[in-house]
């Protein structure tokens, strides 16, 4: 089947002027959104659509049991019936035979460290796991038995086997007595091992690291106290023990039909062990697929042209019950191998549940970080709805304000007054004399008044200026359209993207809308 290729060819059309291309693709979509949201049936749809059309190979990981016929329809609708390969108990993944066969006796610390990934999503998937990180020291501890247990069990076998390696821990001498115990020499199966490796090996190992094995398990591990010694034993063999009967043992202990080199020739493989049905059991299936597929992808570049050209994708809807420690260093190089990630959660927190780990929120925010692109659909989370927020961005915000006034004064006033009568008289004495008298008298009053009025009017406008974000927290949560015949069946989204300025907008998102 034709595929993209061109890191600059078109996927998508998200405005009349903007386009989503292979190499926006390969730098990793993250979408959110609460509960009904529309972000699986709008822009989940629509990115996987074209992912398929473009000719794609993939992963994809089921925590719902309809996510198999949904993608089993996208296959449909686009074309690629033929290449959708179910991955359910009828199909086996043999993980550490096909380790070893990629990697072969000089590969074993890098089985060691794969079946450390196991032991780890083991021990997530149980409901009793504590959610703080392990110590360092048990890990090291637990890291150091099975360096030292893989390479004889291969030797002598010529494969690996999870009940073997089980049962070569639980027959380890536990005193330096056992092991000059001719009794415990009859009985153990370690012991029958390390006789194989050193004396008959189906894959002969150097004699150096021979040597190393049988000092370890002779003289060190017999040493080792018993508690620590009990607690290593114990994280070994009980998360292990998984996989010694049930769906895990037929899947993964069995032979080998399905590997992940598959995406590179255009098959899309969709792991059918559905969380909500498979509990634990399904989160530790998928997290081992899940983690074999990215080791894969990101060594594709050392394969033929054949087999690195052509994109692939990973798609994890409720991404968070299938996170792991090693998608943050995946995400980091995957654009390399020309992988297109995809997840898809409802909210910020529920990574936090189930990231584990001293510090879940950091790490959370660190895996949402390497995503380029993000899809924010409506959501009531204040948490993420504050961190998309934060994303987008602030800008300067120029608001008007205007002031409009009018002033009347009104005043009103009286005067009152009265006059009143005089008498005056004068007389003199002299060679001669006269004498006068006379009298005036009368009353008058006066009144006035005056009244007076003024208006005035006043107007002045100008204009503040303010930080503030783009998107505020709370419009999340009021004007995206959910979908559904209320909205006409259309989902509603902002689309950010980190560097890009859209032509549509002239800023670093867009509303967009898709169609159910």
């Amino acid at each position: 089947m034709p595929f993209a290729s061109n890191l600059d060819a078109p996927l998508l059309m998200l405005s009349a002027h903007d386009n989503f291309t292979l190499r926006d693709a390969c730098r990793g979509v993250h979408i959110t959104g609460g509960i009904g949201s529309g972000k699986t049936s709008g822009s989940g749809r629509m990115l996987a659509g074209a992912y398929l059309r473009a000719g794609f190979g993939g992963l994809v990981t089921a925590v719902k049991p309809g996510e198999v016929e949904l993608w089993q329809r996208y296959a449909k609708e686009h074309g690629r019936e033929r290449s959708l390969v179910l991955f359910d108990e009828s199909e086996g993944f043999n993980f550490l035979a096909y380790e070893l066969e990629r990697q072969g006796v000089d590969g074993i610390g890098t089985v060691t460290e794969c079946l450390m990934r196991i032991l780890e999503a083991a021990k997530r998937a149980s409901a009793t796991a504590s959610q703080k990180g392990s110590e360092p020291f048990w890990e090291d501890a637990t890291r150091q038995v099975l360096c030292y247990a893989l390479p004889p069990l291969y030797a002598a076998t010529g494969t690996l086997a999870i009940p073997d390696i089980i049962r070569f821990v639980n027959t380890a001498p536990q005193s330096l007595a056992d092991v000059k115990s001719p009794d415990w020499r009859k009985g153990s199966f370690m012991f029958s091992v390390i006789a194989l490796a050193a004396d008959c090996p189906k894959v002969p190992l150097p004699r150096a690291t021979l040597k190393d094995c049988i000092a370890f398990w002779s003289q060190a591990y017999p040493a080792i106290p018993e508690k620590t010694r009990g607690n290593v034993v114990i994280t070994v063999t009980t998360t292990l023990d998984r996989f010694k009967h049930g769906r895990l043992n037929r899947i993964f202990c069995g032979r080998t039909s399905v590997v992940p080199e598959l995406s590179f020739l255009g098959m899309v493989t969709v792991l059918c062990m559905p969380t909500l049905t498979w509990n634990e059991d399904g989160v530790i299936a998928q997290q081992i697929c899940k983690f074999f597929w990215q080791r894969s992808v990101l060594a594709r570049n050392a394969l033929g042209p054949e087999y690195r050209e052509r994109p692939v994708f990973l798609w994890s809807d409720e991404a968070q019950d299938t996170v792991h420690s090693y998608d943050g260093e995946f995400l980091g190089l995957a654009r390399d191998s020309k992988c297109c990630p995809v997840y898809l959660t409802q909210s910020l927190p529920a990574y936090y549940a189930k990231m584990g780990g001293d510090n879940p929120r950091d790490a959370a925010h660190g895996l949402v970080g390497k995503f380029i692109t993000h899809i924010y659909h409506a959501n009531a989370c204040p948490e993420t709805n504050e961190y998309a927020s934060r994303m987008i961005g602030k800008v300067v915000t120029r608001r008007r304000n205007m002031s409009v006034g009018s002033s009347e004064t009104f005043n009103q006033g009286m005067t009152a007054g009265n006059s009143s009568s005089s008498f005056g008289s004068t007389s003199g004495h002299g060679y001669s004399s006269n004498h006068s008298s006379g009298s005036t008298s009368g009353t008058g009053s006066n009144w006035g008044s005056n009244r007076g009025r003024g208006t005035s009017d006043n107007f002045s406008r100008g204009y503040t200026e303010s930080i503030e974000y783009v998107i505020e927290p709370g419009e999340f949560a009021r004007i995206l359209q959910t979908g559904g015949a209320a909205n006409g069946n259309i989902v509603s989204g902002i689309w950010f993207q980190s560097g890009r300025v859209f032509k549509a907008t002239g800023g670093n998102m867009l509303l967009r809308r898709f169609k159910q």
